[in-house]
């Protein structure tokens, strides 16, 4: 599978895998200096790394740099399936802490590469050597593991394209036909478990102190099984908001109108994804011979985005975790080329932990402020890129690190 590389592509495919099944089918149930060194003098701008140079212009990261970057204080928890602890920009970064029961946690690419790249958007430590740096690399990030349960739906994928690399649509769909009930269960137990499991993430962090958590997953009421699953998410971000605890979400990569998100707009921010020259990301893609459309989602709910174009994110970084027999997604075989990804597209799994780094830096800056001043002072920061004034497909527009943190110096409650 060629995507196997990226992790947050093969997410994404999974998911447009998924969009095609129902459209296709009847509705069913090189640094210039280590991290701690990199501080700019008062008139010079050194440019971290050089494939970081795009993201960090537009933003104005370094400038921000000058004012915060980032407080060991202030801990953001990173809710994501899992994380490679032990790699070299992460293991003084990353903090082990909730592992969801009823879940595998095993060490395959396919359960660490997200959680890793989105962690590393945030905290990689930018050691020498190192090919990024982290957008809060002053802060800390305690963990929380979903794992995976069985992943039926990859298992069929997987063996159709190892017996058939040219396989494509109709012949996944025969495939899923002779697995019909598997796949029905599948589908009501996985959308449960991910809700569950990021409840009781929440609750596990907030309680450990977290300031900022990141969440790149998409929850919303339309996945969700049953009432009382939602309910008990529902009642863990207010959980959050009564902790003053800030919540980020990815706005979701589907291209579609999407407002019935979890939590209070006063006291979460919902991520889209837009590209360096401010348009909002959508593109069309071919899997396995049918086009599908991907994008960022919008609509009311909708509050700032980030540009996701060719982010460098940390990748598991041993050759073991790219094989396997056996696991939640059957036999994984992938080639190990390296600590680190380059994703063309980040999507909003990306755009999620940029906003939430931008979040981190607020509350180091401005300790005596609560969740909602946050949100105010990241939404009055940002750029606006589509429509005059706030609109359903940019939101408030595109986040500015250095116009927040200097908004941020000056807010009075």
């Amino acid at each position: 599978m060629g995507a196997r590389r990226h992790g947050i592509r093969t997410q994404r495919i999974f998911g447009g895998l998924l969009i095609a099944l129902a459209l296709a089918t009847p509705a069913r149930p090189s640094p210039a200096r280590p991290a701690g060194q990199n501080a700019a003098a008062p008139h010079e701008i050194v440019l971290p790394f050089p494939k970081q140079k795009a993201l960090f212009e537009k933003l104005r990261v370094l400038e921000a740099w000058r004012l915060s970057k980032g407080s060991p204080d202030v801990l953001v928890g990173v809710i994501d399936n899992g994380f490679d602890f032990f790699h070299p920009d992460l293991k003084e970064a990353l903090l082990p802490g909730f592992y969801a029961p009823g879940g595998f946690h095993t060490e395959i690419y396919d359960n660490m590469a997200h959680g890793t790249a989105v962690a590393s958007l945030i905290a990689a430590r930018g050691r020498p050597g190192s090919e990024m740096i982290g957008l809060a690399p002053g802060c800390r990030v305690l963990t929380a593991s979903l794992g995976m349960i069985e992943q039926k739906l990859l298992k069929i994928l997987n063996e159709l394209q190892a017996k058939n690399p040219k396989a494509e649509m109709a012949d996944f769909q025969k495939e899923m036909a002779q697995h019909a009930d598997e796949l029905k269960k599948m589908a009501e137990e996985w959308p449960a478990y991910q809700a569950a499991s990021t409840a009781a993430s929440i609750r596990y962090l907030v309680d450990r102190g977290v300031k900022v958590i990141n969440f790149s997953g998409l929850m919303r009421k339309a996945l969700i099984p049953s009432a009382p699953s939602w309910d008990a998410l529902q009642a863990a971000f207010r959980y959050a908001a009564e902790k003053d605890v800030l919540i980020v979400s990815g706005a979701g990569n589907n291209a579609q109108e999407c407002d019935d998100y979890p939590g209070d707009p006063a006291t979460t921010l919902i991520a889209g994804a837009c590209r360096l020259d401010g348009t909002r990301w959508e593109e069309e893609r071919e899997i396995m011979g049918r086009k599908i459309k991907e994008g960022s989602n919008f609509g009311k709910r909708l509050s700032v985005m980030a540009p996701v174009d060719d982010l460098v994110v940390c990748a598991p970084h041993e050759a073991r975790f790219y094989a396997a027999a056996d696991g939640p997604a059957g036999v994984s075989k992938g080639d190990f080329k390296g600590v680190y990804d380059l994703l063309p597209i980040g999507a909003t799994s990306c755009a999620a932990p940029i906003v939430a780094s931008l979040a981190a830096l607020v509350r180091g800056l401005r300790p005596d402020l609560g969740v909602p001043a946050v949100v105010e002072i990241v939404e009055q920061g940002c750029e606006d890129i589509g429509e005059k004034g706030r609109d359903a497909f940019t939101g408030h527009g595109r986040i500015d690190f250095l116009k927040t943190l200097q908004i941020a110096n000056k807010y009075s409650r």
